[in-house]
């Protein structure tokens, strides 16, 4: 079970609060199913009604609020971290930009499963939980790549941030569209900005050169791309929630 733990979790029928703030040392999957909400994630709006998804990690700032003239919405979420979030990332499936639930008649049951066997101090309930919530992100990002033209842009942007320093406006000019709907598409296809998706690759890099190499902290810095080690520490410590120090002897026995 240390692969994830779960926190925190509820079904909130007439939601009411007011989330404002970063996310420190943990993940959260969100999952509205009525009312509207408006919802900041790091420099980027969303208007979200009805059925949506989306997730909160450390890195941007978020908030969220019953929006368009309400005052409640129908809300559940579950609060996780560990190391299994590394391999989410690293394939993909979180974490998850604003994304309309799709249309499968048995998610909010599925969801209420999560919650009550994610209480549970049970191994097999545990289990189950950590089966049931993967099953939902990857749902999420099957629907995600079953958009029209999963666009091949998409998996270019990808690379070119994976491999270079390029930065928004030089990609999105190679790209032949704007900036503004350069990130707003990318956000949608992959659930994060171009800057966080870089940081979070690094980061997913960082880890398994921790883990599986006896190369200095500085060392794996410099060959991830950052000239300041500090600086490095600092991101890796934000997203992660413990230090590069103390994650390479968590994965060392």
């Amino acid at each position: 079970m240390a692969d994830l733990q779960f926190l925190a979790g509820a079904h909130v029928p007439e939601c009411a609060h007011h989330i404002d703030k970063h996310f420190a040392g943990y993940q959260t999957l969100q999952y509205m199913t009525a009312g509207t909400v408006d919802l900041r994630h790091g420099n980027d709006t969303f208007v979200l009604n009805g059925r949506w998804f989306w997730s909160a990690y450390p890195g941007p700032r978020v908030a969220f609020h019953a929006g368009g003239g309400t005052k409640i919405w129908n809300h559940r979420y579950i609060a996780f971290t560990g190391s299994l979030v590394g391999r989410w990332t690293a394939d993909g499936i979180f974490p998850i930009a604003p994304q309309p639930a799709p249309k499968l008649a048995d998610l909010d049951a599925r969801f209420d499963a999560l919650l009550e066997h994610s209480r549970s101090t049970g191994r097999l309930d545990q289990l189950r939980a950590v089966h049931l919530i993967e099953g939902i992100l990857l749902d999420l990002a099957r629907h995600r790549s079953a958009r029209p033209a999963a666009e091949a842009w998409v998996a270019r942007a990808m690379t070119r941030l994976t491999e270079s320093e390029v930065d928004c406006p030089t990609l999105a000019s190679e790209l032949g569209i704007s900036e503004s709907t350069f990130r707003r598409r990318f956000a949608q296809s992959t659930g994060t900005s171009p800057v966080e998706f870089r940081i979070l690759r690094r980061i997913g890099n960082a880890r398994q050169l921790l883990s599986d190499t006896p190369d200095a902290i500085k060392t794996i810095a410099r060959q991830l791309g950052y000239r300041d080690v500090f600086f490095f520490t600092r991101q890796f410590t934000q997203r992660v929630g413990v230090s590069p120090a103390v994650y390479r002897k968590t994965r060392q026995g």
